[in-house]
């Protein structure tokens, strides 16, 4: 972010924060399981994360939902550049 003068916040989240992220990729049986074990080792706290899912109307895609208590911005970059990174993720939200 570039030094503009003015003092206004990088994010208007205030943190923590209750937050869910959404990735969707091919419904091949072990997706949910992807995004779970991207997710679950950077939100601290056992049970930390609750995951739902919902197959696409003709099951050929997963949407995967992780719902967490995000602690700073950083944190929460962190979570979506790890779903990124993975080729299995075919969007994140």
């Amino acid at each position: 972010m570039s030094d503009t003068g003015n003092d206004a916040p990088e994010t208007l989240i205030e943190f923590p924060a209750k937050l869910s992220v959404k990735a969707m990729g091919l419904n091949d049986g072990d997706f949910t399981s992807v995004v779970e074990s991207l997710v679950v080792p950077l939100v601290p706290g056992e049970n930390a994360v609750a995951i739902t899912e919902v197959e696409s109307r003709h099951a050929k895609y997963v949407s995967v939902r992780a719902h967490f208590v995000a602690e700073s911005l950083e944190q929460l970059h962190a979570i979506y550049a790890a779903l990124r990174s993975d080729s299995r993720v075919l969007y994140v939200l």
